[in-house]
């Protein structure tokens, strides 16, 4: 069976779904806006029991420490999966479910006494719920928004930043009345919060409009049923796991950008106390970078959201402008020394980053899928960009540890962020070409990528036109 080709980027669809550009939609972003505070709040408090925690296990800080990152690592690891179930089962239902296992999983954790047990609570049970709530509920936004798609990620995301900025404090005073199995135990009844945000989750009674010339094919092991055991079994797991979206340069590109500004993101994070302290600052001026991050990254938002939701720039610019802010203020990291420019400078790349996410959104929003399949895409993007993470992690603690100072490392983030820049040129050639659509790494790996084994895509709803999708251009 020959591969046929999805429509090309400058044929515009011939009947567009109607989106409701708001509506139930906004309880849809008030569910997500939700989730993402819990969250990511959950993510600093637990930076603030780790020590507590290690104390009472009576155990080394890095067994704790390492639970802790596995608590966020099997929530990028198994996104393409809880995608997959999300698909067959429904994403409301999978948010449900998901939301129990989470806060179940932390109160757990309140009452284990084995670290063992521990890490069983936090990684197995409320990990596994933490990735089949947030990309599942994220996803039902493309079902509402096309315009205001912009506005809707941006109240979405804001709360990450506002979670981590009032989950630290709150944890610690939490910590110092009630323990840490206290205020573990108050945190996940909070977290129960996501059940009752799931319960928004729901789609419009009308996703779609028939699209004109959208043929299905059937499945290719029923029209050809002498093909060999081992292409049915790839077939069925590039159906299940929806490998398709490696058939799109599109979707590779965008990719591998999330993945560079995620090794950015990461390291930013993680390496900001550290590198104030290692210029001469106090424990307590140290600990006020992060607020500064936080308010940046907030502010960044702000701006991108503003300028996409109004057009003032492309989507592709608005990336392109963070990534040269975040770059700058990277490179300036370690070598400013005195806590009001410490504070400034982290105020930037927090905006830096915050503008970039909104807008990567954005342009993820944009890729040639439909609607149902945005969640696969999300999923993808996640595994992708968490891989990123942990390996530039590695490679940042490696430098540290050569050189003796953050120089190297800020410098490789700042890097990182610059490369941006070429990947989004590289997306401009290709968008400029017929055939750019439909060839990801069937260029690379023509051998695994066999037409046979590859379901054609659906002229897809998303699929911006030249003219229908203005912030998808440049």
């Amino acid at each position: 069976m020959k591969f046929a080709h999805g429509p090309s980027r400058k044929a515009s669809m011939a009947t567009l779904p109607r989106y409701q550009e708001g509506g139930w939609g906004w309880a849809v972003v008030l569910a997500n806006f939700t989730i993402e505070l819990v969250f990511f709040g959950n993510l600093k408090a637990l930076g603030v029991l780790i020590a507590s925690m290690t104390e009472d296990f009576d155990t080394e800080l890095w067994v704790v420490g390492s639970i802790a990152s596995l608590h966020y690592a099997i929530q990028t690891l198994l996104a393409p999966l809880a995608a997959a179930i999300a698909r067959k089962f429904g994403n409301r239902i999978v948010v449900f479910f998901g939301g129990m296992l989470y806060g179940v999983g932390l109160v757990m954790s309140a009452m284990v006494r084995h670290v063992a047990i521990l890490a069983v609570a936090l990684v197995v049970i409320s990990g596994s719920g933490a990735v089949c709530t947030t990309w599942p509920a994220h996803s039902e936004l493309a079902f509402y928004f096309r315009e205001k798609y912009a506005l809707a990620a941006f109240v979405t995301l804001t709360g990450s930043p506002v979670g981590m900025m009032l989950y630290g404090p709150v944890t610690q005073f939490l910590v110092d009345v009630y323990g840490w199995r206290g205020a573990m135990l108050l945190l996940g009844g909070v977290s129960f919060h996501v059940v009752v945000a799931s319960m928004l989750v729901r789609r419009p009674p009308a996703s779609y409009y028939a699209v004109e010339g959208n043929v299905e094919t059937s499945d290719c092991a029923s029209e050809e049923p002498g093909k060999s055991l081992r292409s049915k079994v790839w077939n069925a797991v590039v159906s299940v796991l929806y490998l398709d979206v490696f058939y799109s340069i599109e979707f590779i590109i965008l990719s591998i950008i999330r993945m560079i500004y995620s090794i950015a993101y990461g390291g930013a994070v993680v390496y900001i106390v550290s590198n104030g302290l290692a210029l001469g600052l106090s424990a307590r001026e140290a600990s006020f970078l992060t607020t500064a991050w936080g308010i940046g990254n907030l502010a960044g938002l702000v701006v991108s959201a503003l300028a996409l939701h109004m057009k003032t720039l492309s989507v592709r610019g608005t990336v392109g402008i963070a990534a040269i802010v975040s770059a700058v203020g990277l490179v300036l990291e370690p070598l400013v020394s005195n806590v009001i420019g410490q504070n400034i400078i982290a105020f930037i790349v927090g905006a830096g980053m915050g503008i970039a996410v909104e807008a990567l959104f954005v342009m993820t929003r944009c890729l040639p899928f439909d609607d149902n399949e945005f969640v696969n895409v999300l999923g993808w993007q996640c595994l992708l960009s968490g891989l990123a993470v942990s390996v530039g992690d590695v490679i940042a603690g490696w430098l540290y540890d050569v050189t003796g100072s953050f120089h190297a490392t800020f410098f490789l983030y700042s890097v990182a962020m610059a490369t941006i820049l070429l990947c989004l040129l590289l997306d401009i050639f290709c968008a400029s070409t017929e055939s750019s659509n439909q060839n990801g790494l069937m260029v690379l790996m023509t051998s695994l990528f066999r037409s046979d084994s590859i379901t054609r895509f659906k002229a897809s709803p998303i699929q911006p036109s030249i003219d229908s999708f203005p912030l998808h251009r440049s």
